[in-house]
């Protein structure tokens, strides 16, 4: 997508394909009013139809009624686009559909590409790029955290955040200068305590912002939980219980699962990722069965909570031991270890058994005993994450990537404290990236082969 294709009037449905009762197509572009004016009848003054004034027009292809569909106009700058706009509200018929973007374009429109609506609405000034992106998100948001995070972003929470720190660099980037202009020798001695105390200040802030991602990061793709144990522990069955319908195959023979199984639960208005894994068994013969160990332990190293599974009914056997070891390594010596003693309903009740297992979560996949305890845990375990419900959440990667550029331009910054003279020159350098940096989150200083790497991940019609 090529900002010179801005000439364009672009026509795209902006609802998902597939039979319904409406769907909405967009025309937008300096051409909307009098192509649209070419096939929806009975005629409108094309120039100056009145804006958000809703119209019941017939789509007429020549002399054929295609439909009978209620038409919006929106007069550029006050549009989504900023453009002259028209969306039509159809019949949801994919044939309807079709030929009206067949008239649309036979009369002189274009196809849009993938988020071009927003794509100019960006251009135009209506957002900017970090609120572009939200729109994106917001749209797959699928969880209360989720959509929070989004619609914060969209509102503008994280993009005055970042205008606020631009503006305290753009500050200090500007007494330098001024200073590195005197060549009189004017101004007053310069105070590096400071200058490297405001610095500081803000980047101590740009920490802050960034510090959010690991929460955004959670908020956006799902807390990663990983289910692992020796064969035959009950694994799978955990994640069909907290599921509640049969994700993955259960069976009283070792080893069925040999590959990792994922699905995705919400709790407490969060979206959790689970992933069922293959028996941590040692020096197994089969090569299918290793396949499968491997890739347990590849998903242990990117789990954020490790759900580690017990037969509580059996002995522990050499077999858990090497699964209690490994999952011990793969989560920080326990950071993120949760230990589970399934098929409790098994259990004995001797002393001694309730002792074994009372400092750990003991359930039955088979009765549902104690998988709320599970969620609560899982929950628990990550509301350090969610405790500040910040709408300036950084969610991101390329904005944390941005974020802490800046904030190591700051660093470098601090670190010629010692020099003699101050290098003013360099300092000032340092500031520029640093301002660079966080332009970028906004798309001030993006480049087009970047907007057009972010934008074709939007669906047609956005």
């Amino acid at each position: 997508m090529l900002i010179a294709d801005n000439a364009r009037t672009i026509i795209a449905p902006s609802t998902p394909t597939g039979a319904g009762a409406i769907a909405i197509l967009r025309l937008s572009g300096h051409r909307a009013f009098p192509i649209a004016a070419l096939f929806l009848k009975p005629g409108f003054a094309p120039a100056n139809p009145k804006p958000r004034m809703a119209y019941m027009l017939s789509v007429m292809d020549g002399k054929k009624l295609l439909d009978k569909s209620v038409v919006l106009f929106y007069k550029g700058p006050n549009s989504y686009t900023g453009e002259d706009t028209v969306e039509i509200f159809c019949h949801n018929s994919p044939y309807i559909i079709r030929s009206i973007l067949n008239l649309a374009i036979k009369v002189g429109a274009s196809p849009a590409g993938p988020g071009e609506f927003t794509f100019r609405a960006f251009l135009k000034g209506k957002l900017d790029l970090a609120q572009a992106e939200a729109i994106n998100d917001l749209i797959a948001s699928q969880t209360e955290s989720a959509h929070r995070a989004a619609i914060g972003q969209v509102e503008g929470h994280l993009s005055r955040q970042v205008m606020g720190l631009k503006s305290k660099l753009i500050h200090l980037l500007a007494g330098l200068e001024a200073r590195l202009d005197d060549s009189y020798g004017d101004m007053p001695s310069f105070d590096r305590g400071g200058f490297l105390t405001e610095t500081r200040t803000v980047m101590a802030a740009i920490q802050k912002l960034s510090a959010g991602f690991e929460n955004g990061r959670r908020v956006k793709e799902g807390i990663k939980v990983v289910i692992a144990g020796a064969p035959n522990s009950g694994k799978s069955s955990l994640l069909n219980a907290l599921l509640g319908y049969p994700r993955a195959i259960v069976s009283p023979v070792a080893g069925t699962t040999r590959d990792t199984i994922e699905a995705e639960l919400e709790i407490d208005g969060f979206s959790v990722n689970f992933t069922d894994t293959a028996g941590l068994a040692e020096n197994t013969p089969d090569s299918i069965e290793r396949q499968g160990i491997n890739r347990a332990m590849a998903a242990l190293k990117t789990a954020d909570i490790i759900l580690l599974v017990k037969d509580a009914s059996a002995p522990q056997t050499r077999m858990d031991r090497t699964a209690l070891e490994t999952a011990l390594e793969a989560s920080g010596h326990g950071a993120k270890l949760i230990k589970i003693f399934n098929k409790c309903d098994l259990l004995p009740a001797a002393k001694n058994n309730r002792a074994r297992i009372r400092s750990e979560l003991a359930i039955s996949c088979k009765t549902g005993i104690g998988l709320s305890n599970v969620t609560r845990s899982i929950i628990n375990r990550e509301k350090r994450y969610f405790a500040e419900r910040t709408p300036a959440l950084v969610t991101s990667a390329r904005h944390f990537e941005a974020l802490t550029g800046a904030a190591s331009e700051l660093e470098k910054l601090h670190k010629l404290k010692a020099k003699l003279p101050f290098p003013l020159e360099l300092a000032a350098e340092h500031l520029r990236e640093a301002l660079n940096a966080l332009s970028s989150i906004l798309g001030e200083t993006a480049p087009e082969e970047i907007l057009a790497d972010i934008f074709k991940s939007f669906c047609v019609g956005k």
